[in-house]
């Protein structure tokens, strides 16, 4: 039986999906236009001429309640809910990032002066900090009493279009080093927004076998945006925002003495993305007093959030803020064509806020071969909620294709898996 609360949280965390985005990729000194979402300082200077995108999409998936072997997702017979590897714990969570370039462009305009123009489309779904032991005493038919207590969990899934430009510069150059800086601007078009904030949430369920007396009792208050009932999550209400948005990066280049003038020995970068937000002008935002007690049989009449739980406060319109994150990379050149890359991705949002869109936290290593028409990397990272990731990938010429976490599903259950794949027209110098 389908209950208040329980419906919701069943879609979230078992929402299949499509963190962090294009995992050891985005290095490549080859990389071109897709290199600006990280830090728009990394197109001046580089090895195009021009570099055109045609489509480029990465997709991660990654919690650290279920566990699964990837071989047994293709099983006919395997079904996911029974078979899966479960760690319940008291705040578990699940996130999900869709990161699509579109038709994008970059060029050098002189020896020191780049820009670009890029389309995006982002989706990214999470669950933080909810109960796991509870989930885990969930099926599709609940026939035992069950409850939880003090919950503060959030629920958000956010998608939304980025048009953006860029300029960078090369600030200062000489024998030694050179730094380089760049900014993105952005317009974001929101296509939809739905959450679910629980304020101290309990709730408790009572067994008794019969539709008419199995009765769910819940205290404390429940914010929503865009989402009538817990059934509704799948189709939002109609709306869609507008907004701006800006990143901007550094890098320093330590030149090589021995090698031509575009290698370098150490190349390190700082940036921060994703400064901004968009506002819904046509969304709903509810804060509810949810103290109330119902049946089976009456949620299965009605299971409107109004049927139920009393309006404290509303709001048509809300702001959605974007994941903001810092980024600080080192990209050692060792040997001709032999590099060795560190990254970390650090999350700045609350990600107990409600509707907040966030990065999870990782650290990588990747080494990586490199040549004008080839490239090999092999990402090695630490993602936040989903533990150690190997992964592999290739760029051949126009073509690249990669996963950060392909290696470790080969060897094991994973919490995380992802993929990312391209393809552009490079116009070399």
């Amino acid at each position: 039986m389908r209950k208040s609360l329980i419906v919701l949280i069943v879609l979230f965390v078992s929402f299949e999906m499509y963190s962090q985005s294009f995992f050891g990729s985005q290095y490549d000194n080859y990389s071109g236009v897709n290199a600006v979402i990280s830090n728009p300082a990394n197109i001046v200077g580089s090895r195009f001429r021009t570099d055109i995108n045609i489509a480029s999409a990465s997709a991660f998936v990654g919690n650290d309640y279920y566990s699964v072997k990837l071989g047994d997702l293709f099983k006919s017979d395997y079904e996911f809910e029974k078979s899966a590897t479960t760690n319940p714990k008291s705040n578990n969570n699940l996130y999900s990032n869709i990161d699509a370039l579109g038709p994008s462009f970059m060029m050098n305009i002189g020896n020191k002066n780049a820009i670009a123009v890029f389309t995006r489309l982002r989706v990214i779904t999470h669950v933080s900090e909810i109960s796991g032991l509870f989930l885990n005493q969930i099926q599709d038919e609940v026939n035992q009493d069950f409850s939880f207590e003090g919950q503060n969990f959030s629920m958000a899934s956010n998608a939304w279009i980025e048009y953006g430009a860029s300029f960078a510069r090369i600030l200062k150059d000489n024998e030694v080093y050179s730094l380089k800086g760049g900014i993105s601007l952005k317009y974001l078009g929101g296509i939809h927004s739905g959450y679910v904030k629980a304020r101290n949430l309990s709730v408790s369920y009572d067994y008794t076998g019969l539709e008419v007396t199995n009765r769910t009792t819940t205290t404390g208050n429940i914010e929503t945006g865009n989402i009538r009932s817990l059934e509704s999550f799948d189709d939002p209400l109609d709306n869609s925002g507008v907004g701006f948005g800006m990143d901007l990066g550094f890098t320093y280049e330590l030149k090589s003495k021995v090698s031509a003038t575009d290698d370098y020995l150490l190349k390190v970068g700082f940036s921060i993305t994703d400064f901004g937000s968009m506002k819904f002008k046509n969304g709903e935002k509810v804060l509810y007093d949810a103290n109330a007690s119902y049946t089976d049989a009456e949620y299965a009449i009605n299971d409107d959030f109004d049927s139920y739980y009393t309006r404290i406060s509303e709001n048509k319109s809300f702001k959605v803020s974007l994941p903001t994150a810092l980024h600080l990379n080192a990209d050692w050149n060792f040997s001709k064509k032999l590099f060795l890359n560190f990254n970390t991705d650090l999350n700045l949002v609350d990600t107990k806020k409600e509707n907040s869109n966030y990065v999870n936290n990782t650290v990588s290593l990747t080494p990586r071969y490199e040549t004008k028409w080839l490239s090999l990397y092999t990402p090695l990272s630490m993602v936040q909620n989903s533990g150690f990731q190997a992964g592999f990938g290739f760029r051949a010429g126009p073509l690249f294709v990669g996963s950060g976490s392909i290696v470790s599903a080969m060897f094991g259950e994973v919490d995380a898996i992802d993929v990312h794949v391209g393809l552009k027209i490079p116009i070399y110098r």
